[in-house]
């Protein structure tokens, strides 16, 4: 049975997708380009989950090397005094809702062009990164459009007002980069959809390695350089964003040369960037009921002073890293579900999300453990010089092991999920997750009771496990044979 009869989506959303996908002659050199062999069914959970780790690792570490970039920004702002460093946190958290928004939408294109793949339509495929390419200038647009609205945000969330100037900063710096960002977003989630997870591995960690001297010269004024502090970290990150962005787009066009990718670009097509549209966007809103969760905790968290934020940042921080490895799994599971769904396969659907389950509890359990055993040196390698600071963040880290759990469970079950090209109901359960349970409960804590900024993390941790438990019923309910 065709697995669209399981997809509660509007009609109109699933009709347009069948559009995009018109039967096509296969092309000899498609099977050799994308590794067959990660199209193929499992028939045990053993084989799906050697399948599936098999596309997530490139991810994970990719994944790792742009959280790096982050990571870069706040250990060495850190170890220029806990001010600074309040100041990235808080601008990065700002840009972090723009980030997320087009990184979302972009998702769209790995189960597009996975489900392409699977039903062996590839003519398809040139075309349908074009009208993704089309699709992401609008989101960049949207971006633009409302970033200079970013100061008033942070003073109606009544942010420190010594942190507002830095932390504007910083996001003047990094928005040059966000041109380039939806270009290579897009171009990655292409590579993932067909299979091809190792360049974006590559690209980030090239990244990652050009971002730690450019950033300290910027942020300290060496080299030449002048001394820019937060914006100078800002605008190194953007910096290189723009190198990735030309390197994958060199690389896209010489190995996808026999499909036209990025060498021919039909006219937009409203109906197509649509269907795109009502994957992505649904995915984009999911993910930031999520993340804007964190974003308004840490906002919140400014009203108890800088030397909170430093240390809820620090803590934050790692956990964002060791979130690395459900989302990398996430997207593996995402392109092994968007697989099966083009061949109709139920069961392969419910067997990739169950690997995808079981690699996420093995991961998260060695996150958990690293965080309650390494707390206090974790936090000392970001505040070296603030021993008070970083014993409130080794503290914190305790709580952030608590939610490894949940946090991966509930990005599997949303991969799983993105495979199916069911991302309405997600969007509905989180919200009510997250701003319905978690933000409510997060401020009552935090504020009405003697918790304080403790009971910021309590009511997120809360919103996490309810969104894990919402979106695995939603999972299995949808896959049932």
């Amino acid at each position: 049975q065709p697995i669209d009869r399981f997809v509660l989506m509007p009609s109109r959303a699933m009709s347009a997708l069948t559009e995009i996908e018109p039967d096509s002659i296969i092309d000899p050199e498609f099977d050799r380009i994308c590794d067959p062999e990660d199209a193929e069914p499992a028939r045990t959970l053993a084989s799906e989950i050697k399948k599936t780790a098999h596309l997530a690792w490139p991810v994970i570490l990719g994944q790792l090397a742009i959280v790096g970039m982050n990571l870069v920004d706040t250990i060495l702002a850190g170890r220029i005094s806990s001010q600074i460093l309040a100041e990235v946190a808080i601008g990065s958290a700002v840009w972090g809702a723009a980030l997320l928004w087009i990184i979302g939408t972009m998702m769209a294109v790995s189960p597009a062009v996975s489900s392409l793949r699977g039903k062996k339509r590839e003519d398809q495929l040139a075309d349908t990164l074009a009208q993704a390419l089309y699709l992401g200038v609008l989101v960049l647009l949207m971006v633009l459009i409302f970033a200079p609205l970013a100061p008033m945000l942070m003073r109606a969330m009544k942010v420190d007002a010594t942190l507002i100037p830095g932390a504007t900063a910083f996001l003047k710096g990094i928005l040059w980069g966000a041109p380039a960002l939806t270009w290579y977003i897009c171009l990655q989630k292409f590579c993932e959809g067909m299979g091809r997870t190792k360049p974006g591995l590559y690209f980030s960690a090239a990244g990652l390695l050009l971002l730690i001297p450019l950033c300290y010269a910027l942020l300290n004024g060496h080299f030449g350089l002048p001394r820019m502090l937060a914006q100078g970290a800002g605008l190194a990150t953007a910096i290189v964003m723009w190198v990735n962005a030309i390197v994958i787009t060199i690389y896209v066009r010489h190995q996808f040369k026999a499909q036209g990718v990025l060498r021919q670009f039909a006219a937009p097509e409203f109906k197509r960037i649509r269907a795109l549209a009502a994957v992505g966007v649904p995915i984009a809103v999911t993910i930031l009921m999520e993340a804007g969760l964190f974003y308004a905790v840490l906002l919140l968290m400014s009203r108890f002073g800088k030397d909170w934020v430093a240390a809820h940042s620090v803590a934050i921080n790692v956990a964002s890293i060791a979130f690395m490895l459900p989302l990398g799994l996430a997207n593996a599971v995402t392109v092994r579900a968007g697989f099966a769904h083009g061949r109709g396969d139920v069961a392969g659907v419910r067997l990739a999300g169950v690997s995808g389950i079981c690699l996420c509890l093995a991961t998260q359990g060695v996150s958990a453990l690293i965080m309650l055993l390494f707390a206090l040196p974790i936090a000392n390698l970001y505040l070296p010089h603030e021993p008070a600071v970083a014993l409130v963040a080794a503290k914190m880290l305790f709580l952030a092991a608590i939610f490894q759990f949940p946090d991966g469970v509930q990005a599997i079950s949303n991969g799983a999920l993105r495979g199916l090209h069911d991302t309405r109901w997600p969007m509905i359960l989180t919200t009510i997750a997250y701003w319905g349970l978690g933000f409510p409960l997060a401020h009552q804590l935090a504020f009405a009771t003697n918790f304080g900024p403790i009971g910021l993390w309590y009511g997120f941790i809360l919103g996490l496990s309810a969104a894990a438990v919402l979106l695995t019923v939603r999972f299995f309910r949808l896959t049932r044979v």
